[in-house]
């Protein structure tokens, strides 16, 4: 049947398709509700609205092809509702429902079909939205549902005369569909439902699951809306279904079906309403203890002993108290803890509840050969043919039991059971005696407990940083990642954790060879490293076993183990490594479970993903284990490892290439020293096999770019002073001419540029580079600078300045070559990027020493003026700073000091320009044309000229620094010019003083305090003075023991000055840096002082100290800063509290490791200080206004600015449900800046841990939309309404990330915080719609970059 629908359909296009939808031939009927739909789609939303008529007869048909006998059309009659209603007027929005409600099919047999067509029409129909004005279509649509399908449910509706059964009770079979009505009513028109329909409803459904009818199917979906309607009881009806629930599971004679239901129930309430229900706790948690007790499992166990057989029954209501246990603990744990024992208690007991198997504790010492094939195939047990697993259930309770398990595990951990040893000493020694578990579903949640409990351990651990790591992206000379963690949940899969952290990990790196780390006399580490014995005994089991999620689950948990210990698994090589690799060659000779538990996190186990995860473990344990202890089974693995590199997988193929690099690092020197030649033939076997992946043009671009990588390491590694004799001078060569041509594409070009870092930076004088090689090498490096790829520009900056100072290069560049690069990085420095200025400023320092005349070019000096025009500091100073002495220790000078002079002068920062003319002043020596007595007279003759005055002085200071004795010009002139009317001019001359003070201490540090304690307008200056010297001192380690209590008093008695506050605390600092043994108890003293000026005074000098890096220091500060931290945040001053904050801010970034083992101490101090002190708000009367002041704001700020970094460093020693209450607290706090620190604490909190994030979107949507709602007064001025816009920026940018990052309705949230936050999100897509279009095309414009 063909048909034409035009681009704009009227409704004498829907009356000419109607005519066709009773037509006999089935096919015209499917085609004509399909032109229908389509007609639907294309139209103008009002269609049908002015044309009543055709509006009737269009439902009327739609209805009645609902009862077609031909499914096929059915199900496109269902499919035309939802549009159908959205074209309709809204005045027949009742008559339809009512058509609908009351339509019975004669000609069908699919009892589902009007349920759907219901559930079709109520998701169709206008939703309110909270916070708006409801619409007339709205009303009309809430209206239907309340005059047609809430009687309809409850079976008060009557058709001539005689009342039909309701949806709920109906006479013939239940369907789910019909409890899925109900759901979408309470989902899209809950808010507005009355309290007497969701009493009404709510009775319904429970009366409906205390009925026998309905299938568990049906039961389950009654469940569902129970806890969804739960979300609208008001509290007293809430109170009176608890209490109805508490009578009937007092009953002793309560039958199991009973109180399954209610245990159910009030599982699925804690999910929906965790807030609400978690007050009620205390009252129904010990039903669900007293379920799973001991007196009724002994009962069941003895009814079992005298003949009996399991009771289906008891496997049921053990299994639903576990659930409705597990949701009490991830939805209410705060209300939990009191409960934490007993329930942890019952998940042992019924973890190893089994009663159809006996379980001989003796039999753990039967030796792992008797045992060897014990899961082969989960039928074995059935030897004895009176039992079948079939008939057992007990299997889904010991289940749940690990599920429980492995909440109490995520949830309470970290901060808590971890620390306390719970976890350890009652959790780990049951679910490792449960690896023999028969039931594979079973074992694999079990494993997956244990592995997050061992990640859980290792989450706390800090890693270091090197410059040699091995996951993709971290390469010599870059910041490496952040240490950010995935918290995995049980579906985690394959080891990601061990993933992150061993990117982040020094051990294993080939620089230098792991060492067992020595193991904590106490706590989490010292507790696995004694339970490490039995893991891999029970592993090894496991692992000779042939069922391939288990196999995958052990590997994986080793390779967890590995990454927490940063080895610990060398005692038992002997025991594994064959199993390991029977893993990596695994082709045949295993079997897939017939029934995988998706939450046990090895459902997607194939024999493929367990090749990878054994080849990880390989690389891992490479990584982290001393070469000494792996070279006895070095040759079995390279053998296992060459042949996964040639698998046709991609994935295998690339796993095996990374585990073949980390073994060259383990197998060649600096690892491998005196033993590195009996791994010759092995290292040319890697050799061989990596080449052939690298110039395989049909391999794939990442296998071809991981072994470009691996090739990379091997060279580089075999071209030091010890290593180049295990690999042939002809193989290196070709294999360099293999790097030249992948230098050259486009696909393999980043993998090639990083691979020639390392070449170049672990090269030594013993290898001799062939000149052409390195003259096109450096060619191609150049030439990447000018590219759009940011990371190519920064790693082929990176590797041109290891190519060039590398020792092997030595002579080897031309003029040409010299030139070549000069011109390159010229654009460079044009374009002022940071990233690249240091390590080209550092190339050419380098190349003028070699070749001056090529480098020191106008084109280069007009580029380094201009670059000095603008502001540079950090790295990219030192930088320049080593070009410029270069360039006047090399005799070129001249022209770059008359640039300087002429083209920059005072057109830059006078204390940067001058800096660098002083550096190549002093370098220079006689031969830069100009002289100091040149700069004396500038400051003499233009004394009112404050730009070109302090530029002098600070040549001068600089100059003072560098020649120290040799300084002839004495302190006095600078000293005369602190009285300068120009500020400006005074404070150059007061750094000038201290730099040059530095370079020549004996001359003029006396003079210096000699003024100082004359007092007078200068002491400020002169402090900044003594500031400059000692930071330089510190720099240099100059001996001023002779002058250091002067200095401390003199500083101190300074203090009491105003302006002076912040120059003596850092001068403090630094005096503690200096001789932390003298001056750390001084600083502690000071902390306890009387008055609060020196208490504020001490706490700023400790965070002064805390950036610097110094072993003396760190030793001295280790054994107090604990103790002085807690001081200071105990202060009653709340200044001093404010800085107390900061420094806590400081040493978390700093000196992480002196504080995390401690924080348990700390971080009650930040949680106090977030919360809202009314005691400190008061009401100042200014004028005709009144304002309101919080003195406590700064306090609170700088705590949630701690929180805020304690987040980034200690993440998982901070309670997260602690974190998020105050988190929760300050996104509805009134200040915008404490509102912006939480908005970017969730923000990573959705990576973090969105679990926990998804069950707060409730109250988040709440704080959130407090802030949207917030109107200004009419007298508001502009920067009021700016202040309000950017925070509505910012809750709609975190709102945005929410919606899109995570699943409301998922596992890990809450009903209730499911209903709050569509509710929410509707509203903002509706309000908010052109900020949030904004928002969108901004971020994707990042993305984009």
């Amino acid at each position: 049947m063909a048909t034409t629908i035009p681009a704009n359909p009227i409704p004498a296009t829907v009356s000419h398709l109607l005519q066709k939808i009773t037509d006999p031939d089935p096919d015209f009927r499917f085609m004509a509700l399909s032109d229908l739909y389509t007609v639907f789609g294309i139209a103008k939303s009002d269609l049908l609205h002015h044309d009543y008529n055709v509006a009737a007869r269009t439902v009327d048909a739609v209805v009645k092809a609902l009862d077609d006998q031909n499914g096929e059309v059915q199900n496109q009659a269902i499919k035309c509702l939802g549009p159908l209603v959205k074209k309709l007027p809204s005045q027949m929005f009742v008559p339809m429902m009512e058509k609908l409600s009351t339509f019975r099919l004669k000609s069908s047999v699919d009892s589902s079909v009007p349920a759907m067509a219901m559930r079709a029409m109520v998701e169709a129909l206008p939703r309110p939205i909270a916070g708006t004005v409801h619409s007339k279509e709205v009303i009309e649509a809430h209206a239907s549902i309340s005059r047609v399908l809430i009687p309809r449910f409850l079976g008060r509706v009557t058709v001539g005369g005689k009342p039909i059964p309701g949806l709920l009770e109906s006479d013939g079979d239940l369907t789910p569909d019909a409890v899925d009505v109900l759901i979408e009513v309470v989902k899209c028109f809950g808010p507005v439902l009355q309290d007497l329909e969701i009493e009404a409803l709510h009775d319904a459904v429970v009366t409906l699951l205390q009925q026998d009818r309905g299938n568990s199917v049906v039961k389950k979906r009654a469940v569902v809306a129970v806890s969804m309607l739960a979300h609208y009881l008001n509290e007293d009806l809430l109170v009176a279904f608890i209490q109805r629930s508490v009578t009937f599971l007092k009953k002793q004679s309560v039958t199991p079906v009973t109180r399954r239901l209610y245990v159910n129930i009030l599982g699925s309430m804690a999910r929906s309403i965790p807030h609400r229900l978690g007050n009620h706790l205390p009252t129904l948690v010990p039903f669900l203890l007293d379920a799973l007790g001991e007196e009724e499992l002994e009962a069941e166990r003895e009814a079992i002993s005298e003949g009996g057989e399991a009771g289906l029954e008891f496997n049921e209501v053990r299994e639903a108290a576990l659930v409705a246990l597990e949701a009490f603990l991830s939805s209410c744990p705060t209300q939990m803890r009191p409960y934490t024992d007993p329930a942890i208690e019952a998940c042992l007991r019924y973890l190893s509840f089994d009663p159809n198997y006996a379980d001989d504790d003796d039999d753990e010492d039967m030796e792992g050969d008797e045992q060897e094939d014990e899961f082969d195939e989960d039928d074995e047990f059935e030897a004895d043919g009176d039992f079948d697993d079939d008939d057992d259930a007990s299997w889904k309770v010991r289940r749940c039991a690990a599920k429980a398990l492995f909440t109490v595990i995520s949830t309470r951990s970290s901060g808590d059971l971890l620390e306390n040893g719970l976890l350890y000493r009652k959790v780990a020694p049951a679910l490792i005696k449960r690896f023999d578990e028969r039931e594979e579903n079973v074992r694999l949640e079990v494993l997956s407990a244990l592995s997050l409990l061992i990640r859980k351990t290792g989450e706390g651990i800090i890693p270091d940083f090197s410059i040699d790591s091995t996951q993709t992206g971290e390469y010599l000379n870059q910041v490496p990642h952040s240490r950010k963690r995935r918290r995995q949940s049980s579906g985690g899969g394959a080891s990601a954790f061990a993933l992150a952290l061993g990117s982040s990990s020094l051990s294993g790196t080939g620089l230098t060879s792991p060492t067992l780390e020595k193991i904590p006399a106490t706590g989490p580490r010292a507790d696995l490293a004694g339970l490490s014995p039995a893991i891999v005994k029970a592993a090894t089991k496991l692992l000779k076993g042939k069922l391939i999620p288990t196999k995958q689950a052990t590997i994986n948990l080793l390779d967890d183990m590995v990454a927490v210990q940063r080895g610990g698994l060398d005692k038992y090589f002997d025991q594994i490594t064959d199993l390991i690799i029977g893993a990596i060659g695994s082709a045949g000779g295993v079997t897939s479970s017939a029934s995988l538990s998706v939450s046990g996190g090895s459902a997607s186990a194939t024999v493929g993903t367990l090749r990878i995860a054994a080849l990880r473990l390989f690389s891992d344990i490479a990584k982290n284990h001393s070469s000494t202890v792996l070279q006895p089974y070095l040759k079995k693995i390279v053998e296992a490892v060459v042949s996964a590199v040639h698998d046709k997988f991609y994935k295998i193929s690339g796993a095996a290439i990374q585990t073949a690099e980390e073994i060259v690092k383990a197998i060649t020197p600096p690892r491998s020293r005196l033993t590195a030649q009996k791994f010759k033939n092995d290292l040319e076997n890697l050799y061989d096999v990596i080449i052939g992946r690298t110039i395989a043009n049909d391999a794939d671009v990442e296998v071809r770019q991981k072994a470009i990588r691996a090739l990379g390491t091997l060279i580089s590694r075999t071209s030091g002073s010890e290593g180049t004799p295990l690999l042939p001078e002809d193989k290196r060569q070709t294999a360099l001419g293999y790097l030249l041509e992948r230098l050259k594409n486009e696909t393999t070009r980043l993998a090639a540029v990083h691979a020639v870092d390392n070449i170049a930076a672990l090269s030594s004088s013993s290898v001799q580079f062939d000149a052409g090689w390195i003259r096109e090498v450096v060619v191609q490096l150049g030439a990447q600078l000018r590219k759009a790829n940011r990371a190519l520009r920064g790693s082929s900056i990176v590797a041109l300045k290891h190519v060039v100072l590398s020792p092997a290069t030595k002579g080897l560049l031309d003029d040409e070559t010299a030139s070549t690069i000069v011109n390159a990085l010229i654009p460079v420095i044009n374009h002022k990027d940071t990233q690249l200025l240091g390590p080209g400023l550092l190339v050419l320092a380098h190349l003028v020493q070699e070749k001056p005349k090529i480098v020191v070019t106008p084109l280069l000096t007009q580029a380094l003026c201009e670059l000095l025009q603008s502001r540079v500091t950090g790295a990219a100073l030192d930088s320049l700073l080593i070009l410029v002495t270069n360039t006047g220790q090399v005799g070129q000078g001249k022209q770059l000091m008359g640039s300087l002079l002429k083209d920059v002068g005072v057109a830059g920062d006078p204390s940067i320009v001058g800096k660098v003319i002083g550096t190549l002043l002093v370098a220079s020596g006689g031969s830069a044309g100009v002289t100091m007595e040149s700069f004396v007279h500038e400051i003499q003759t233009n004394s009112r000229d404050s730009a070109r005055a302090s530029l002098a002085l600070a040549v001068l200071g600089e100059a003072g620094l560098r020649l120290g004795s040799n300084f002839e010009l004495p302190p006095s002139l600078f000293l005369s010019l602190l009285s300068n009317e120009y500020d400006k001019v005074a404070l150059s001359a007061a750094v000038a003083l201290g730099r040059a003070g530095a370079g020549n201490v004996p001359k003029y540090l006396p003079e210096i305090l000699g003024s100082i304690k004359e007092g007078g307008n200068t002491q400020y200056l002169l402090l900044q003075s003594i500031k400059e010297i000692l930071q330089q001192v510190s720099l240099s380690a100059t001996d001023i023991s002779q002058y250091s209590d002067q200095i401390w008093n003199q500083i101190l008695a300074s203090a009491g000055v105003e302006d002076n506050k912040a120059v003596c605390a850092e001068c403090t600092g630094r005096m503690v840096i200096i001789d932390p043994k003298a001056y750390m108890p001084k600083l502690e003293s000071l902390l306890k002082d009387q008055s609060p000026v020196m208490r504020a005074i001490a706490v700023q000098a400790l965070r002064y100290t805390l950036p610097d890096y110094n072993d003396a220091f760190d030793v001295v500060l280790k054994g107090c800063l604990v103790d002085m931290l807690k001081t200071m945040l105990e202060d009653p001053d709340l200044e001093i509290r404010r800085h107390a904050m900061s420094t806590l801010n400081s040493a978390s970034h700093n000196k992480p490791d002196l504080i995390l083992g401690h924080l348990n101490q700390l971080i009650p101090y930040v949680m106090n200080e977030t919360v809202i002190k009314h005691e400190l708000i008061r009401e100042v009367q200014m004028g005709p206004f009144k304002h309101v002041i919080d003195d406590g704001l700064e306090v609170r700020k700088a705590a949630f600015e701690t929180l805020y970094a304690l987040m980034e460093t200690a993440f998982t020693r901070i309670s997260i449900i602690d974190l998020y209450d105050r988190i929760v607290a300050g996104l509805g706090d009134d200040d915008d800046d404490v509102k912006a620190l939480c908005n970017l604490m969730v923000t990573k909190l959705i990576f973090l841990d969105p679990d926990e994030t998804s069950r707060r979107l409730g109250s988040m949507a709440e704080a959130f939309r407090k802030t949207l709602s917030k109107k200004l007064k009419d007298t508001a001025v502009k920067q009021e309404i700016e202040k309000r816009d950017e925070a509505n920026k910012a809750a709609l940018r975190v709102t945005l990330l929410l919606g899109e990052k995570l699943k409301p309705t998922g596992t890990g949230g809450s009903v209730e915080g499911s209903a709050v936050w569509t509710t929410y999100w509707d509203w903002v897509n509706k309000d908010f719609s052109n900020q949030l279009k904004i928002l969108r095309e901004e971020s994707k414009e990042r993305g984009g970059d």
